[in-house]
């Protein structure tokens, strides 16, 4: 059964990287606008979370 956990790794592994990828389209989406409305604080605080999830993944 330790062959089972092997895979198990490299499922979490990919899709950790699809998360990122992931992170990474939204965070660039949410900066497209708040280069338009630097004081929307949704903006501000969505760049700052997808930032922190990039940033841990």
């Amino acid at each position: 059964m330790e062959g089972g956990g092997e895979g198990d790794e490299e499922v979490s592994v990919e899709e950790l990287a699809s998360n990122l990828s992931i992170y990474k389209d939204q965070l660039h989406q949410v900066r497209q606008p708040l280069n338009d409305d630097h004081a929307n604080s949704d903006y501000v605080d969505m760049e700052r979370e997808l930032t922190e999830a990039c940033s841990l993944s």
